[in-house]
């Protein structure tokens, strides 16, 4: 016998006799899957509802309150903020050490709130570099300044 012939007979033999076991893989499956969706950690979203002035709600707050409707506009550059109110001059704020300065700002919302105690509409126009942590954070000092309802302007 010449050894092409004994090579053949090799590979005969053994495709016949192999057999694939999936027994095991099963096995690992059945045990992997439960155990990683167990363990997975699901990202929960946030949603912040906000709701834009309407004129709806102007002249329904005219008329029962007989006040004007106060446009609040609070601009987030990349240098700091600007402020701008009705009958009401800020001075644009700066960065402190790289940092907006958070506490000026809280203190030019209550100067607002002060002023206008009905008001409680504001309208945030960040520019388009800014971070979106830095918007949410200026949203959530906008709320704890008595400023429910926030838009957001581009």
């Amino acid at each position: 016998m010449n050894l092409k012939q004994s090579m053949k007979r090799r590979l005969r033999g053994h495709a016949e006799d192999t057999d694939v076991n999936l027994t095991a893989v099963m096995n690992i499956f059945l045990i992997l899957i439960p155990f990683l969706l167990l363990t997975a950690t699901f990202m929960r979203i946030a949603v912040l509802e906000l709701t834009l002035p309407s004129l709806d709600r102007a002249r329904q707050t005219t008329v029962q309150k007989q006040e004007s409707v106060v446009l609040n506009i609070l601009q987030i550059q990349e240098d700091g903020f600007a402020l701008n109110s009705p009958k009401l001059k800020f001075p644009k704020l700066g960065k402190k050490n790289g940092e907006y300065n958070w506490e000026a700002l809280a203190g030019q919302l209550r100067r607002v709130k002060e002023k206008y105690p009905q008001s409680q509409d504001i309208i945030i126009s960040p520019e388009d570099k800014i971070r979106y942590e830095t918007i949410i954070t200026v949203m959530d000092r906008c709320r704890k300044a008595g400023f429910p309802n926030i838009s957001i302007s581009g």
